[in-house]
């Protein structure tokens, strides 16, 4: 993948506006173990969308490093977490590249890569929640389900809001693009 220098132009922008949501929506709750609701997905997915898989899972991956540094550094005793709730979980935000590639001009396609890119951060989230944070379920609760629940909450939740937001800027902000591009 050769990066020319509107791409890494544009991934910076981008990155930064991710940062600003992400920063943005710290001033709500988050949960005690991490993970909260947020729209930071939005713009790696617009990178994911012009650019394709590789510029995608590159941008996520930058953006689960500056994630990590906006949390505080915070593994909550468990350095592993660092690899499943912030590299890889971002990472995998570009696999939505797959599905934008069906077909650019769609809405529906637009929204279905969304959550393929969702489901694939949960997934390192959940697989997360029962290697390393299995600890915290309730005794009478299996970790499997523990995990489902409280990383289910947040991403489902940061699912609709990036997929609603989304689809609403999908005419006015995303498709011109692809056209520019």
């Amino acid at each position: 993948m050769q990066l020319s220098t509107k791409n890494i132009a544009e991934m910076s922008i981008l990155l930064a506006l991710s940062a600003v949501l992400e920063v943005v929506f710290m001033l709500f709750p988050s949960l005690p173990q991490g993970g909260s609701v947020s729209l930071s997905m939005l713009p790696i997915f617009v990178l994911a969308y012009r650019y394709g898989l590789g510029l995608g899972v590159l941008a996520g991956g930058i953006f689960g490093l500056i994630n990590f540094m906006l949390s505080g550094f915070q593994l909550y005793g468990v350095w592993q977490s660092f690899f499943l709730d912030y590299l890889f979980a971002f990472m995998v935000l570009g696999l939505s590249a797959l599905a934008f590639k069906i077909n650019k001009n769609s809405i529906v396609i637009f929204g279905i890569g969304i959550f393929v890119g969702s489901v694939a951060r949960f997934l390192m989230h959940y697989v997360s929640g029962i290697v390393l944070f299995g600890e915290f379920a309730p005794e009478d609760q299996a970790v499997w389900l523990y995990s489902l629940l409280y990383n289910g909450s947040y991403m489902g939740a940061s699912f609709l809001l990036t997929l609603l937001v989304g689809l609403a800027l999908f005419k006015r902000l995303i498709l011109p693009m692809h056209h520019a591009a």
